[in-house]
């Protein structure tokens, strides 16, 4: 794959691949979850199937005329839909990623824990 084009394709089983080598997106179309991935800044961010949001860095959220700024690791916001909006660890975020990102069966194009793909794209 060129790594400055930009793609878009399903990999396998549901999954499905936007970005590049270098900044990407995993999408799961089964449950609506995704992680995404930028190896320069190792900034990531994963999303589970009921809509919670880790990230492995400082987040910044404005709703209405106010802003809120999470920028403590391990500190969270509770939202009144009912999910998360969490700042994790690296191993954290790629912890749950990796324990809730695929369906029961599903393949496993990707290995959260070690940032690898498990499959030839």
């Amino acid at each position: 794959m060129n790594s400055q084009n930009e793609t878009a394709h399903e990999i396998k089983d549901g999954i499905n691949f936007i970005g590049t080598e270098v900044s990407f997106m995993l999408y799961n179309t089964r449950n609506s979850s995704y992680f995404s991935l930028n190896t320069k800044s190792m900034y990531i961010t994963f999303r589970d199937s009921f809509g919670n949001i880790m990230q492995n860095s400082s987040i910044r959220i404005k709703f209405y005329d106010e802003a809120i700024i999470i920028n403590t690791l391990g500190k969270s916001i509770n939202r009144s839909n009912g999910t998360v909006i969490a700042f994790l660890s690296n191993n954290d975020v790629q912890e749950l990623a990796e324990k809730t990102f695929y369906e029961e069966g599903q393949t496993r194009v990707y290995d959260f824990i070690n940032l690898k793909f498990n499959i030839e794209l």
